[in-house]
């Protein structure tokens, strides 16, 4: 099977030499209809976080926010990744076999593995930025924008180290299941592999999805505390905008983070078992299928903000009709006016 390929194949100027075709292993048909799903996926990811990210570089407004600079992190992450990395399976699934060579391999799971790590790292910063703004609501400054910006760096160097780990000798990467994707080395039972795999889960899994977790349920409380009867308040119109905002806010960001975990949680999963059990007798299908779960996560993201971010969501018109900027800008400048004056999201 291709889980007994040694790292040390040379592979890089050869493309199928040692690897078996797929079709001994599943059927080909099945196999192509997931590779044109993944065209799907291409496609959609390419157009959706490539709009979201070309309306938020155009409009300066948007990027008051803080939340909507993070959210411009995950975009990007999204759209290299679907750009990059989703073509890369998705040819190897219609033609039933992996088509490129070693380099590629490593190439392929190095791309899919940073835009994983960037996501759940950004996911933090953004329940992070939220619980922040609802705890304590203040204007937004350019100095809050700033470290939004380099927050996004600091994700993206962070899950640059993990994913590079694996280049310079802690752990590897190879091709994984029916060996038409490829990933860190999980199966392996060295110490060099275990002792990688244990480490990323904690850090790259575990820990921020403690602090996601803790972070929004926090928010949720401050909500639910908020909207208890108080005839001080009653009156008072925009403190219910404003809790209707954040609980809307709340809700999308729910999404998002549940969009990402549904997505990578059976990956993980696969992982812990990979780690600390024998998993020769599992066919190499049930260990394919979470990978290929997990790279459709690229589209739940800007699917999520469309239909519910009403910032992005009105901005979209402008990429096809520009003869209408001066009044979608003129949209924009009461619509931000409702949100920056009468809400924490500042």
């Amino acid at each position: 099977m291709l889980n007994n390929l040694s790292p040390k194949t040379n592979l890089s100027t050869s493309v199928n030499i040692d690897i078996p075709p797929l079709t001994q292993l599943e059927p080909c048909r099945a196999l192509r209809i997931i590779g044109f799903y993944f065209v799907i996926i291409f496609v959609a990811g390419t157009l959706l976080n490539g709009s979201l990210l070309f309306t938020l570089a155009r409009n300066r407004r948007l990027r008051r926010l803080s939340t909507n600079i993070l959210i411009g992190g995950l975009l990007f992450a999204d759209f290299i990744g679907s750009c990059l990395e989703v073509p890369l399976p998705a040819l190897s699934l219609i033609r039933c076999r992996w088509i490129f060579n070693k380099i590629t391999c490593t190439f392929e799971g190095f791309i899919s593995y940073f835009i994983g790590c960037s996501n759940i790292y950004i996911l933090c910063l953004i329940s992070i930025d939220r619980y922040n703004i609802v705890t304590r609501p203040v204007n937004q400054s350019m100095k809050m924008n700033y470290r939004a910006y380099l927050s996004i760096g600091c994700a993206y160097m962070l899950s640059l180290f993990w994913t590079s780990m694996p280049l310079f000798g802690w752990s590897f990467y190879d091709y994984e299941g029916i060996g038409v994707s490829c990933s860190i080395k999980w199966t392996e039972r060295s110490v060099n592999v275990i002792s990688y795999n244990i480490s990323i889960l904690i850090f790259v899994y575990f820990a921020p999805v403690i602090i996601i977790l803790v972070a929004n349920l926090k928010i949720y409380q401050l909500i639910r505390i908020r909207r208890q009867p108080n005839t001080a308040n009653l009156h008072q119109s925009f403190i219910r905008r404003r809790h209707a905002i954040e609980r809307r806010i709340l809700t999308t960001l729910t999404l998002v983070i549940g969009g990402f975990l549904v997505a990578w949680t059976p990956y993980a999963i696969l992982i812990l078992i990979q780690v600390f059990i024998n998993i020769a007798h599992i066919p190499p299908i049930m260990i394919t299928i979470p990978a290929l779960i997990a790279k459709t996560s690229f589209i739940w993201n800007p699917l999520i903000l469309t239909v519910r971010n009403e910032d992005f969501r009105r901005h979209l018109p402008k990429l096809t009709y520009y003869n209408q900027r001066s009044d979608s800008n003129r949209d924009t400048r009461v619509m931000q006016a409702y949100v920056y004056q009468e809400s924490t999201i500042q």
